[in-house]
């Protein structure tokens, strides 16, 4: 007949009911069901030393529970195996080759199971060294850069302390150079206000001399021009004299000697005008040089602002880099946890294929035993005996 095959996976699904009456029918002589055996019985099981074929199923019937076929076809085939396995080939009916050959196929395809798990683990472990040394790499360059961004950091630091230290001392300087410049501007502002004081007097003379003052105002702007002249540093007393009554006249009833005189008085108070400008000029420019030190500081001020915007920005770059360094690190720790556990399961792979290879090993000794009868014990309350396969098996064949 055609193989069988379990349901959903490679193993095996067994025929059915009526192969445990053909079983029974060519158990070999002596052959007898397994009787459960008495505590006692089990105690003394127990003490005896397991031998070698007993070993030998065990270990293949532990693979077998391995199987990834579902509960139901695992059963049957641990069932079956247990009941075959301990034949030697003499005994065994063609029935229990064809459970032989099917055990077979399972602990192949579990042998060749763990061998790919095996190759998947070495291939995931295959390029660690790469790996690890490319996040090394990323670690060490982010330490330079860490490393770039404090000696940054440290210059513009110095930088800020030196331009505070200049802004300090020239807050210094400009502080006398504050009450200077006030002084300066005292200074031009007296000259300032002296000249509108001759540019006023310059204009009465000459509305004096126009004629266009009022007669009921003359003698008093007369007397306000001759009190400023009397007042004035360097006015010529005898000139002086002579002015009250000539200003009293209008310029087309003076006389040459008159008019001589008042153009005298006005030349002066233009002269007068002219050196006050020039005094003035001084006065201001003095003014615009203490100025200059009010300028400085502002630069100042200004310098030691970028320069301490320079430094936060340093900062910054400092702490960005300092998480660069954090993450890189935490990287390679992640990677090392992960290698260890990849580790493990290459660990646990090389376990599973030992197994599997060794119960395959166990189970060719079975296989191939013959001329020797043994009673195989599997447990502490009972032993394996040649049987019957069993009832519950499953049949996807027509018979």
């Amino acid at each position: 007949r055609e193989r069988a095959s379990l349901p959903g996976a490679q193993g095996v699904v067994i025929y059915a009911s009526w192969l445990l009456l053909f079983v029974r029918l060519v158990m070999p002589r002596g052959a007898a069901p397994t009787k459960k055996a008495s505590p006692k019985a089990a105690k003394k099981a127990v003490a005896k030393p397991v031998d070698p074929v007993t070993a030998s199923v065990k270990s293949v019937l532990a693979q077998l529970k391995k199987s990834s076929v579902d509960d139901t076809a695992r059963e049957i085939l641990l069932t079956s195996a247990r009941a075959t396995l301990p034949l030697e080939q003499e005994n065994r009916a063609p029935m229990h080759e064809q459970v032989m050959t099917w055990v077979r196929e399972q602990l192949l395809v579990q042998e060749q199971q763990a061998a790919e798990a095996l190759s998947k683990a070495n291939a995931s472990l295959s390029s660690i060294d790469a790996e690890r040394a490319q996040l090394a790499a990323a670690v060490a360059k982010a330490q330079e850069g860490r490393d770039r961004a404090e000696e940054k950091l440290k210059s513009a630091t110095a930088v800020t302390v030196e331009r505070l230290a200049a802004l300090d001392a020239q807050r210094e300087v400009d502080a006398a150079g504050v009450a200077a410049r006030r002084e300066k501007e005292v200074a031009a502002e007296a000259v300032l206000k002296v000249r509108e004081s001759v540019e006023g007097i310059q204009a009465a003379l000459s509305e004096l001399m126009g004629g266009t003052v009022e007669e009921k105002q003359v003698k008093k702007q007369v007397q306000k021009v001759c009190t400023f002249l009397k007042k004035a540093e360097g006015f010529d007393s005898a000139l002086l004299s002579t002015l009250p009554p000539i200003l009293q006249k209008p310029a087309s009833a003076m006389s040459q000697f008159e008019q001589s005189a008042a153009t005298a008085a006005v030349d002066w108070l233009k002269a007068r005008i002219a050196k006050l400008n020039e005094e003035l000029g001084g006065a201001q420019a003095a003014v615009r040089e203490a100025e200059t030190g009010l300028t400085t500081l502002v630069g100042l001020e200004k310098s030691h602002a970028e320069a301490t915007a320079a430094e936060e920005a340093a900062s910054q770059a400092v702490s960005t880099a300092v998480d660069a360094l954090e993450a890189a690190e935490k990287a390679v720790s992640d990677f090392d946890a992960a290698t260890e556990e990849r580790r493990s399961e290459r660990t646990v792979a090389e376990g599973t294929l030992a197994e599997a290879k060794a119960a395959v090993s166990e189970f060719e000794k079975l296989r191939m035993r013959s001329q020797k009868v043994v009673d195989v014990e599997m447990g502490d309350a009972e032993a394996v005996q040649p049987t019957a396969l069993p009832v519950e098996m499953a049949c996807d064949e027509t018979m």
